[in-house]
């Protein structure tokens, strides 16, 4: 009978949002900890779903990883340091049998938050067993502890555990944030902000050149390192006045500067390197270009990717619509733009 109960498979199933940052985390300290604030909002329709199934039968843990159908052994690594961090929390996974299966709405590795939402959706699966198998009475997941254990396998999924707009890294403009897990900050933001569309244009959908984690390794002796920390803190004060005021004017300029920086942070990098193709810049042109002659509020952002995340407000979708069929589709990859929106559920 003793058996038979360690044999028995345990089941979950979760799924996260990717989100986008605005205020971006480049650089990191300690344990998964940024070196300056970020502010993001997540998506509705970029999600990772993921299903975990756990079975007590070995002395030691053996993860089987799937990705979109297919297993993916360059994975295992990262599910490995993730996993030797969450130990403390969730015992269980000292042993037994892990098998994940993962896959994406959107493309995978490409500078959308892939890692933040997969990250994500994994820790709420693995949470869920935990509470299963110690029969926690509290069906609830604890939302500040689901971010900080996110983070731990990638510090912007922090974000993609809390829907609409998320605070992480410690600021002095808003008391209860911290580096250890994201906070939501939806209650201070206008409500033009709580309907944001994002339309994601899909320059090119291939793996990055360089990976994030090793753009923030490069940021540890980067020679503009304290002047790129300075400016997030500052622009993370403006953005939070520019939410709460419900002012898009700011809010864009902050938008693309914090964009255009973090790409400039990579070029001045040692090594340096792009990640921005000739596509994304011509993306660039064209958006400003139809902002300044038609006087609509619009505005981008790219994460460390060549995509472009065309960010507008819900009440000028129909306007907008038709520029990115005549003008940007023709710039991305199979014409391809996801249409997405910020999320607060």
């Amino acid at each position: 009978m003793a058996l038979m109960e360690r044999q028995k498979v345990v089941l979950a199933k979760a799924d996260a949002p990717s989100n986008i940052a605005i205020v971006k985390y480049w650089g990191k300290q300690a344990i998964q900890e940024p070196v300056n604030p970020s502010i993001s909002f997540t998506l509705s329709r970029a999600r990772t779903e993921t299903k975990v199934s756990y079975t007590a039968v070995r002395k030691e843990l053996k993860i089987d990883f799937l990705f979109e159908g297919k297993r993916k052994k360059a994975f295992i690594p990262k599910l490995e340091k993730l996993i030797q961090a969450l130990l403390p929390r969730m015992p269980f996974l000292q042993s037994g049998e892990l098998f994940i299966e993962s896959s994406n709405t959107f493309p995978h590795s490409s500078g959308i938050a892939s890692s933040a939402s997969a990250m994500a959706a994994l820790v709420k699966g693995l949470y869920s067993i935990h509470q299963q198998l110690s029969q926690d009475d509290d069906s609830k997941m604890d939302a500040q502890k689901i971010s900080a254990m996110a983070r731990l396998g990638s510090g912007s999924a922090c974000r993609s555990t809390l829907p609409g707009w998320v605070l992480w890294g410690e600021t002095a403009e808003y008391a209860s944030s911290s580096n250890l897990y994201g906070c939501s900050i939806n209650e201070l933001v206008h409500p033009l902000f709580l309907q944001l569309q994002d339309s994601i244009l899909l320059i090119r959908s291939g793996a990055k050149s360089v990976s994030s984690s090793a753009g923030h390794a490069l940021m540890k002796d980067h020679p503009y390192r304290q002047g790129r920390i300075q400016q997030a803190n500052k622009h993370t004060a403006e953005l939070l006045r520019a939410l709460k005021m419900g002012d898009f004017t700011a809010f864009a300029g902050i938008c693309e500067a914090e964009a255009l920086s973090l790409h400039g942070l990579m070029m001045s990098s040692s090594p340096p390197y792009t990640l921005m193709a000739p596509e994304s810049l011509a993306a660039i042109e064209t958006i400003r270009s139809f902002r300044l002659q038609h006087n609509i509020p619009l505005t981008f952002t790219l994460d460390a990717g060549p995509n472009i995340h065309l960010i507008y407000p819900n009440e000028v979708k129909q306007e907008v619509l038709p520029f990115i069929e005549d003008c940007l589709k023709p710039l991305c990859e199979n014409k391809t733009v996801i249409y997405d929106e910020l999320s607060i559920q």
